[in-house]
């Protein structure tokens, strides 16, 4: 496979960059500065049709949604273990996990972030990242409990469902303070020598 990754620091393409990193495929990294506009030329636009990042090429085809380059990319590489074999007792779990991170944990993390720290100071609205900070904590208070006795989300077995979900943690360590499970588990995942080598940042 020839692989294009089309991302940008601190962004979700830490997803892809992190996986890659774990699956030990090379690759060629193209930035897009969707904060200077870049996303919106009309060359990247062909790529990605929102001129957002992550995205990639593999060959001849182009992917986006970082969830969902990370699925393909796991079951592309099952050999490698980061996904579990369609008919391994696993698998329901794999896709639940996979599924509930974007689905259920990043929309109030996502809003709480962009009314914290992304928005515009003008167009920041106190009371909604407040609200969307609560409904986060909300999460995290079952998910702690979830994981209590697990070193990863399958069990013993670290899986791309965990970089979906460490990558997530990372953006509000502070919040995880309160919650000891998830702060040695987000801990745990940073201290993964694929993380730790390619020095990203989220």
């Amino acid at each position: 496979m020839n692989i294009t990754l089309y991302g940008l620091d601190k962004t979700r393409s830490v997803r892809v960059q992190w996986l890659l990193a774990e699956l030990e495929l090379d690759y060629k990294y193209v930035e897009v500065n969707i904060f200077k506009g870049e996303g919106m030329r009309k060359q990247y636009r062909k790529i990605h049709p929102y001129g957002q990042v992550p995205a990639v090429k593999v060959d001849d085809k182009l992917i986006f949604e970082s969830g969902a380059i990370c699925h393909w990319l796991s079951d592309q590489y099952l050999q490698q273990g980061l996904a579990p074999a369609l008919d391994s007792p696993l698998r329901c779990e794999y896709e639940q996990w996979m599924f509930y991170v974007p689905a259920t944990l990043e929309p109030p993390a996502w809003q709480y972030m962009l009314h914290q720290r992304i928005l515009p100071a003008d167009k920041r609205i106190q009371a909604v990242a407040e609200w969307h900070k609560q409904q986060y904590i909300n999460t995290l208070k079952v998910l702690n409990r979830l994981l209590r006795h697990k070193d990863y989300l399958l069990g013993e077995q670290f899986s791309t469902a965990d970089i979906m979900l460490g990558y997530l943690l990372f953006w509000f360590p502070d919040i995880l303070q309160q919650f000891p499970v998830l702060k040695n588990y987000s801990q745990r995942l940073r201290q993964r020598k694929a993380y730790q080598d390619l020095g990203l940042r989220t």
